[in-house]
């Protein structure tokens, strides 16, 4: 497993090893026995599908549960484990007969999702484990044998997709064709280039993902590059991105919707030729047959420039040790150097994997000595429920941006920085404009860190 340490020599080649594990991680998810993946996503964009999901109206449905149980699936499960299983997800979750078939490995699902629920190192959904209020009603009903219920329930609907877009989508990012998933291949790494060459400077305002087939898609990332890369669906790795040649513009992830930038900020497209990257991380852990994608990203462009050009950087760590059986949390402090004079920070995301327990992130002024203002927290992370965050924080040289982490290690093994879910990563993701093309994990290579 590979470790890197805050010791190691701030080179290119350091930085480009940090790049190539914190891509593999942002793209990485476990499968999780009994329920295929178990990834409790978000759907996905306009014009996308993600699968039935429950419920098809808001009239009141039964399908077997009691209300409150119900709720509980419709809520936290069924985005995945909805009537047609999508993101790699094996089993339905939305009726009483489901609850009573055959799983993976031979289990009743009810008794897997009775396990799964109450497993602090494997819990379902992935993350951390369900809050008591959303525990307790399925407790209860197995507590009870788990009966069949006549209720009619109004819960509503299923998680069905991600808003539209407020800006019109122009364009959209994708490969030459569908990418064909090889049969009993479970999880996959494909890359798609795609060049946009213009006679005048635009910027993109707006940014979704555009989802064709949900059953197998976890991630997608997307990168600005130096080099072109071929429009054709190609393997690539988990690594392809290593390099500081890669920038890390936004993604798709768990829970994941829209990027939307402010008025004053827009992603540079120059003249000549931008190279765009979309790495896509494919999961087929329920062995569906005939599978293929060809999803992407659509944007909103203007030529109509806004006043800037928009970055990305991530605060926090690659340098801890999280104990066996423990909590632990963390410290860092960054002092923002003169480049990031007049910049304004509009956008954060939290990402840490499946240990992660909490981040935020505080302004300092005056070198720590001023009155911290808090960025944004997330006091409940939740690794299926990674987005993006609308913040405005704006920053002068001197002040110190502190991150904390904090995660709860159920395991008996010690925890340190990787690129495998799991390992753990604290990176405060938070885009900012004006641009000043500073490497996006430069901060948390960078920081200070110390154990509370």
């Amino acid at each position: 497993m590979k470790r890197v340490s805050i010791d190691t020599a701030l080179t290119a080649s350091s930085i480009s090893a940090v790049l190539a594990i914190v891509t593999a991680a942002a793209c990485a998810s476990p499968t999780i026995p009994g329920f295929g993946n178990g990834r409790d996503e978000d759907p996905t964009s306009p014009g996308s599908k993600r699968g039935d999901g429950g419920a098809t109206s808001g009239a009141p449905t039964r399908t077997g549960l009691p209300c409150d149980v119900d709720k509980v699936l419709k809520t936290k499960c069924q985005a995945c484990h909805g009537a047609s299983p999508s993101a790699g997800a094996s089993t339905s979750l939305v009726t009483y007969a489901d609850l009573q078939k055959t799983g993976p490995g031979g289990a009743k699902v009810a008794d897997l999702v009775k396990e799964r629920i109450q497993d602090a190192a494997r819990p379902m959904p992935p993350g951390a484990l369900l809050p008591p209020a959303d525990r307790a009603p399925l407790d209860a009903w197995f507590a009870a044998g788990a009966p069949e219920s006549d209720a009619e329930c109004d819960n509503g609907e299923a998680p069905s997709g991600t808003k539209p877009l407020s800006c019109k989508p122009d364009f959209v990012l994708k490969g030459s064709r569908p990418y064909a998933m090889p049969a009993g291949k479970v999880d996959e790494y494909v890359c798609v280039g795609v060049d946009v060459n213009l006679a005048k400077k635009r910027h993109v305002i707006g940014m979704a993902p555009k989802v064709d087939n949900a059953k197998i898609l976890h991630h997608i990332l997307l990168f600005k590059t130096k080099k072109a890369v071929p429009n054709e669906p190609t393997p690539c790795g988990a690594f392809n991105s290593a390099g500081l040649d890669w920038t890390l513009v936004t993604g798709w992830a768990p829970g994941g919707g829209n990027m939307e930038l402010p008025p004053e900020a827009g992603y540079a497209e120059e003249v000549g030729t931008t190279h765009w990257v979309l790495q896509f991380h494919y999961n087929n852990a329920a062995n569906a047959p005939n599978q293929a994608d060809n999803s992407g990203f659509e944007f909103c462009t203007t030529e109509e420039l806004r006043p800037n050009d928009a970055g990305i950087v991530a605060f926090g760590s690659i340098n801890f040790s999280i104990p066996p059986r423990a909590t632990h949390k963390i410290k860092c402090d960054h002092p923002l150097g003169p480049q990031f004079a007049g910049v304004t920070f509009f956008s954060a995301s939290p990402h840490m994997h499946t240990a992660g327990a909490s981040m935020s992130t505080e302004r300092v002024p005056k070198l720590g000595l001023g009155k911290p203002e808090m960025v944004f927290a997330d006091n409940a992370f939740n690794f299926e429920k990674q987005e993006h965050h609308p913040i405005r924080t704006s920053v002068a040289p001197g002040d110190i941006m502190r991150t904390r982490c904090a995660w709860k290690n159920p395991t008996d093994s010690v925890i340190g920085f990787g690129e495998g879910t799991g390992d753990e990563m604290c990176f405060h993701f938070m885009a900012y404009y004006p641009d000043k093309q500073v490497p996006w994990v430069m901060p948390s290579v960078l920081t200070k860190c110390s154990v509370e």
